[in-house]
């Protein structure tokens, strides 16, 4: 390409992704996403974390739970998205509550002790696979949303 050919295809792109923004993730090379203009997510050792310019949402256990409660806050479902963040603190929670049993147990020397500790947190496992199923429908209607208004844009 020549270079006046080049230099208005990246004023096209430029004024494009300028006025495009609003609807779109971008990748910043650095491993944190823009989302919609609005919302800065950045990779944490425990997940990723939600910001807006003025403020700290919070971290997310993951980046696909956090660019849905995106979603569901772009759209002004407050509902869903409090429910993701409600559902995914919990599932954090339950999940460290587990792995810190496991782990006491696995390093008792005592099977008696293993086996009591192994009993007592299957109830908890079992309200862990209720919040992560929960927490997947959440996600999933927030997929709705946006494939949705993908579809309004594009009409």
């Amino acid at each position: 390409m020549r270079p006046a050919q080049e230099q208005k295809l990246e004023r096209w792109a430029k004024r494009e992704i300028s006025r495009n923004l609003k609807h779109m993730i971008v990748d910043d090379q650095s491993g944190s996403y823009v989302a919609f203009g609005h919302y800065y997510l950045e990779p944490q050792t425990a997940g990723y974390s939600v910001r807006t310019w003025d403020r700290h949402i919070y971290t997310f256990a993951n980046k696909r739970t956090a660019i849905s409660w995106c979603v569901a806050d772009k759209y002004h479902q407050y509902n869903l998205a409090n429910n993701i963040q409600t559902l995914d603190r919990k599932h954090q929670q339950l999940a460290a509550d587990i792995h810190c049993r496991l782990s006491q147990a696995t390093r008792s020397r005592h099977q008696d002790f293993y086996e009591t500790v192994n009993t007592k947190i299957q109830p908890k496992q079992a309200v862990l696979e209720s919040v992560h199923s929960e927490l997947e429908k959440c996600i999933n209607s927030a997929k709705y949303l946006q494939l949705r208004g993908f579809s309004n844009e594009t009409a």
